[in-house]
C-alpha cells in the first residue's frame, strides 16, 4: 500500500470544485521533477472549513497507515506564476530541513479597499511586502498565513473550524503549534484581490 509520502498531494478546498488550470498544471509539472506521482485531493462542501476537513477525511481513509503528510494547499483563485523547477527545489528544501513553507499573497478587505499579504509574522501583525522581499527563502518564521499557497506537514485528523470572525487558517495554526512554518516566495496572482 503507498504512503501518502510518496505522492505529490495537491490539496483544493472549493466551494464549487473549481480550480485554477494553468496553477495545477504546474503543479503536475512539480510532481515529475519531482519523480513522485500527482494526486489531486479536491473537495466541495457546505464552506470551506467542511471542504478542507472533507479532504482530510478522504486522506486518513486512503492512508489510514499515515498520521500527517505534506499537503500543497492550494485556494481555487489563486494563480501561479512561478516556475516548476524554483517550486520543486522549495520543496526539496521545506523537507530536508523538515520545515512547511508558506507563500505570500494578497486579500483585500472590502470596506477599506485596502490589502495586506497573508504571511503572519506574530498575530495579528503581518509582515509587509518589503520585509517579503528582502528576505530569503526559509529565513523568516511564520506564526500562521492563510492556506491559499503553502506546502505544510499537515496532521490528517485535524477538523478544521471557524469562530467569530477569525477564519480556519489562524485557529489551524493555533492548534497545531509545532508546525515550523517558513516564508518561501512562489509568484503568484489572487482573483479575490484583483477583481474585488
Amino acid at each position: 500500500m503507498p504512503r501518502a509520502s510518496d505522492l505529490f498531494i495537491v490539496a483544493i478546498a472549493s466551494p464549487d470544485n473549481r480550480a485554477v488550470a494553468r496553477s495545477v498544471a504546474t503543479l503536475v509539472t512539480v510532481s515529475q521533477l519531482l519523480n513522485r506521482p500527482f494526486m489531486l485531493n479536491v473537495q466541495s462542501g457546505t464552506g470551506i472549513t467542511n471542504a478542507r476537513t472533507m479532504g482530510l477525511e478522504a486522506l486518513r481513509k486512503q492512508f489510514p497507515q499515515d498520521k500527517e503528510a505534506y499537503l500543497f494547499w492550494l485556494d481555487s483563485d489563486i494563480t501561479i506564476d512561478e516556475s516548476p523547477q524554483a517550486i520543486a527545489d522549495l520543496i526539496r528544501e521545506a523537507e530536508r530541513l523538515g520545515v512547511s513553507f508558506t507563500a505570500s499573497y494578497h486579500v483585500v478587505d472590502n470596506a477599506s479597499k485596502q490589502t495586506w499579504s497573508v504571511v503572519g509574522k506574530k498575530y495579528p501583525y503581518h509582515y509587509t511586502d518589503e520585509e517579503l522581499s528582502r528576505a530569503r527563502p526559509f529565513e523568516l518564521k511564520c506564526e500562521y498565513s492563510g492556506l491559499g499557497l503553502c506546502y505544510i506537514k499537515t496532521p490528517l485528523d485535524y477538523r478544521f473550524r471557524m469562530e467569530g470572525h477569525d477564519l480556519e487558517d489562524l485557529f489551524f495554526f493555533r492548534d497545531n503549534p509545532g508546525i515550523d512554518m517558513r516564508y518561501a516566495p512562489i509568484a503568484n496572482r489572487h482573483m479575490k484581490a484583483m477583481y474585488i
